[in-house]
């Protein structure tokens, strides 16, 4: 019975996030900026952290970076999110996730450049108000693509 249990208590963790990052992936897929910051707030503890390369963002700072990029997009093609690894203790979990985001952006002249970016993350999760919530999101690694060559990030 308390497999049972802890593993309603998973699935909750993981459908938890795969339904916040339906409604970011929808809000990507439509250049709809505010929906994408609605989310994403919505999907965050209020004392939220991003972490890359020794540099850490508050959520206001993170969301803001991610719909500017989104906004410098001609068109969004595929905004994904895979669940690599979940574990839960109580009413903390952590994970990694794979985002993925690829489309077309303008460079100079109006010339229509391919876009493709995968970025591999270390989450960790509370539960707030009943709700699990992204505390801190770390990048590991991240691989950029345009008109299929890479480009250093």
């Amino acid at each position: 019975m308390l497999t049972a249990v802890a593993g309603l208590s998973h699935a909750d963790l993981r459908s938890e996030i795969q339904a916040s990052r339906k409604k970011q992936e929808k809000a990507a897929m439509a250049k709809d900026v505010k929906g994408a910051e609605a989310a994403m707030k919505e999907s965050m503890t209020s004392d939220f952290k991003y972490v890359q390369d020794g540099k850490t963002q508050d959520s206001k700072t993170f969301i803001a970076n991610f719909t500017a990029s989104m906004v410098m997009m001609d068109k969004v093609t595929t905004s994904s999110t895979r669940i690599i690894s979940l574990k839960e203790s109580g009413k903390t979990g952590s994970g990694k996730v794979e985002l993925k985001m690829t489309g077309t952006m303008k460079g100079q002249g109006k010339k229509l450049h391919s876009m493709d970016w995968t970025g591999v993350f270390t989450e960790e999760f509370r539960k707030v108000g009943g709700k699990w919530k992204l505390a801190t999101m770390t990048a590991g690694s991240q691989k950029f693509l345009m008109d299929n060559k890479p480009v250093k990030m």
